[in-house]
């Protein structure tokens, strides 16, 4: 289920409040706006009354030099230049630096419905922390039912049909000493540049649903350096009771699951009577570390039978000049043991 890129003014109040140091300035209401862009912008000519490229659904911060400029307009200029920009209609203004607005600037905010905001922050550090934080709270979300975990500082996300054994695997991997993230609804959403995140809802926080046990404290029960808050979904894992005969033997052919647009690398695991699965799934994180480096197991096993056929092709000796491929021991000499009778 993917939720839409957007949040009310209020909402994002409550959220960013105390990050930013934020406060209301506003007692009108409108608290209902939507911010729907993660990018802010700096209004400048907008103030004079050219708001041709102005986008309400961005938080529109005023600095020094915006409240400066309005101060030196003349109240009826100011006044004409904020008409136009706040009839946009904007979501809410943003003041940096703990500037007090001038009261005619308050006076068509509160004409127009637009909230306004102010933090004590510089200007530069104010633009920054909003925007991280417009990123977290504006990035496309979904919840995804599976299993997140931490295995070598690779987040695996297992996913299968209920009942396959997602959440016990993951509990063998805990055991092992890896992190759990979310178990059964992994909430994920994607960063810049083309990064998937995934995390626990709150209520389901550090637990784990066991069939015969029930509902575990995975903090309670393996201490705080079981579990992680969010994690980068680098590999997504596959458990499935489909033929072996489906799979790829070789791990040659990429294959990728898409989460919310962006291709993701999948490992697709068969189950089998027997098989270690937490192992095996151990052994998919080394693997992906081992791409990371650049070794891609797979694709230099299969480089080098390339290189075997095409040296066959051309009559190359692969195993050098005049070696044969098995010389017989030359005879030691050694004097016979006589047999015992």
């Amino acid at each position: 289920m993917r939720r839409d890129a957007s949040i009310e003014v209020g909402k994002f109040l409550d959220a960013a409040a105390e990050p930013l140091q934020l406060t209301l300035l506003s007692d009108w209401g409108e608290l209902d706006r939507k911010i729907g862009s993660m990018r802010i912008q700096k209004p400048g000519l907008a103030l004079s009354g050219f708001v041709k490229h102005v986008f309400p659904d961005r938080i529109q911060v005023l600095g020094l030099t915006e409240i400066d400029y309005l101060l030196s307009q003349s109240p009826e200029q100011a006044r004409a230049g904020l008409e136009a920009f706040c009839s946009k209609p904007l979501c809410c203004l943003a003041i940096s630096r703990g500037l007090d607005p001038p009261d005619f600037l308050m006076d068509v905010a509160r004409r127009h419905g637009v909230p306004v905001l102010r933090s004590p922050l510089m200007s530069s550090v104010f633009i920054s922390r909003l925007t991280r934080k417009l990123e977290d709270l504006l990035s496309p979300r979904a919840t995804i039912h599976g299993v997140l975990i931490d295995v070598l500082g690779v987040g695996l996300l297992l996913i299968g049909r209920s009942g396959v054994g997602k959440s016990e695997a993951a509990l063998d991997l805990i055991l092992k000493g890896h992190r759990l993230v979310a178990d059964d609804i992994v909430e994920v959403t994607v960063r810049p540049p083309d990064t998937v995140w995934g995390a626990a809802l709150e209520m389901h926080q550090h637990h784990m649903e066991i069939r015969g046990l029930g509902i575990l404290n995975i903090t309670h029960l393996f201490g705080v350096a079981a579990v992680r808050d969010n994690k980068k979904i680098e590999v997504v894992v596959e458990l499935s009771e489909a033929q072996e005969e489906d799979y790829d033997r070789l791990g040659t052919e990429p294959q990728v699951w898409p989460i919310l647009g962006v291709d993701v690398p999948l490992a697709r695991i068969p189950l089998r009577p027997g098989r270690n699965i937490a192992s095996l799934i151990e052994v998919v994180a080394r693997n992906q570390v081992l791409k990371f480096r650049g070794h891609d197991s797979a694709r230099e096993f299969q480089e080098k039978i390339n290189a075997r056929i095409a040296a066959s092709a051309r009559g190359v000796n692969i195993r050098g000049p005049d070696v044969p491929v098995a010389a017989p021991r030359a005879s030691s000499g050694a004097v016979p043991v006589p047999e015992v009778e």
